[in-house]
């Protein structure tokens, strides 16, 4: 990238070279953002098989069940599998459609913040893909190419938001798979 090219266009271009620094403030924000987002999936990521297995295992097994219960009850994956952990011994004497419609709330409750949070990054992807089009209009896109306001950063930045949306359905496939290793766990799913 170009950085004196940008500098010389910001200095020139008098209002818009102003604009050209909140496209890039904004930008850098954007991008600070996805990354917030990235890890904060991340977190949430669990070693999915052993997880499964060992939920299934404490379950079924009439022998020592028990102590792989309790040790269920204390082991850590990740924080929304162990709030789901949690909600399933808190009301094991419940009805299984109850217990079925809490681990469902948990769920939708746990994924909520990062769905909005992922949304509220796209709404301001389309403000400043907007606002960079004002100023292409403008100035042309020759002085932006090549700078770090150039235009085609922001596919990049698009491109790996629908990553992170692809891994939030998948992030909620798993959570729907511990929801039936803890309601109707089977040998083999």
């Amino acid at each position: 990238m170009d950085l004196t090219r940008f500098l010389e266009a910001a200095h020139s271009f008098g209002w818009r070279g102003m604009a050209l620094w909140g496209v890039l403030l904004a930008q850098a924000l954007l991008w600070v953002g996805l990354v917030r987002l990235h890890w904060t999936i991340h977190r949430e990521e669990a070693p999915w098989e052993e997880c499964i297995g060992k939920i299934r295992s404490a379950l079924l097994r009439a022998v020592n069940g028990a102590e792989e219960q309790s040790e269920l009850r204390v082991h850590r994956y990740a924080p929304l599998v162990d709030r789901m952990v949690a909600v399933h011994f808190a009301e094991q004497g419940g009805e299984v459609f109850t217990r079925w419609l809490l681990l469902r709330w948990k769920i939708k409750e746990g994924l909520r913040p990062h769905w909005i949070r992922w949304g509220h990054l796209l709404i301001a992807f389309g403000i400043v893909v907007w606002f960079l089009h004002g100023l292409r209009m403008d100035i042309g896109f020759e002085p932006l190419r090549r700078t770090p306001c150039d235009p085609r950063l922001l596919w990049v930045w698009l491109g790996y938001s629908m990553v992170l949306a692809w891994k939030l359905v998948r992030l909620q496939g798993q959570l729907e798979r511990v929801q039936r290793a803890l309601l109707l766990p089977r040998r083999e799913e």
